[in-house]
């Protein structure tokens, strides 16, 4: 009988090669060649299933995001529910503290940087990035205005600060400019100021 294909494991297998591949030497080391080479299949398996290298990296932070996200949730629902402990277990889930936040970090600050040499290039950058900063804008507000007296644009204000910082926290750790318990101690700052004050 004919082996069956499980298509989707495929693919996975494929896109955590393109994070193996870039935890060790950055997204322009992902070449199909070498994608391949690291998910043990042939260049034109890669190519059937993606298309193009855009294709195969939008795929690789699909999952890279949805795992993010499960991990997310694990440590959200291990709170009170209380606005200031869901914003603190939302904005420290972007530090960089073991391989999986790693790898999480890594993609969205490489695909960040790929939007700016975009706009520097002229082009225009992929919708998506600004879909993901939008998503991060919104859950911010959504818990400011749950625990906070803030309103308008001091709230807008706020979430827009958080929602930079939180984005530039996770590349300071990355780069070991900065240690994850100094990035949680603003975190804790920032949420206490907030809340606080309320």
């Amino acid at each position: 009988m004919p082996k069956v294909v499980d298509h989707d494991e495929r693919r996975r297998q494929i896109t955590d090669a393109v994070c193996r591949i870039a935890l060790k030497g950055g997204l322009g080391a992902a070449t199909f060649r070498q994608v391949a080479a690291e998910a043990g299949v042939s260049v034109r398996l890669v190519q059937h299933y993606f298309g193009t290298k855009a294709g195969l990296l939008d795929t690789t932070l699909q999952h890279v995001g949805e795992r993010a996200t499960k991990r997310l949730m694990t440590h959200i629902e291990a709170t009170d529910g209380s606005p200031e402990a869901v914003l603190d277990a939302f904005l420290k889930s972007f530090v960089p503290v073991d391989e999986e936040s790693r790898m999480a970090g890594l993609m969205f600050a490489s695909l960040h940087a790929e939007s700016v040499v975009a706009v520097l290039a002229g082009q225009t950058p992929a919708p998506e990035r600004r879909t993901e900063v939008d998503m991060l804008f919104d859950t911010v507000s959504d818990q400011l205005k749950r625990g906070t007296a803030l309103r308008g644009a001091v709230l807008e204000r706020e979430a827009r600060l958080i929602t930079a910082l939180i984005t530039g926290l996770g590349q300071y750790v990355l780069s070991e400019t900065m240690t994850p318990q100094q990035a949680y101690d603003v975190i804790d700052h920032h949420i206490n100021r907030l809340f606080t004050t309320a």
